[in-house]
């Protein structure tokens, strides 16, 4: 099951490994630098928004495995 917290938790490893501020991570994915603020204070994301923290997380997943 999917949770707001395995979500945050997904962006921080993501962050952490490839060294970008959590913020820049938001800007980039969805255009908002508020991202994980927002879901940690208990805000809801769409599925739209939800598909692109993921696509961006396996983006850089495959990347680092070429």
């Amino acid at each position: 099951m999917i949770t707001t917290q395995s979500i945050i938790e997904g962006i921080e490893r993501y962050c952490h490994q490839t060294g970008m501020a959590e913020s820049t991570f938001g800007k980039k994915v969805v255009n908002d630098g508020k991202l994980l603020s927002r879901l940690r204070s208990g805000k809801s994301i769409s599925i739209d928004t939800y598909n692109r923290i993921q696509a961006e997380i396996e983006h850089s997943v495959r990347e680092a495995a070429e």
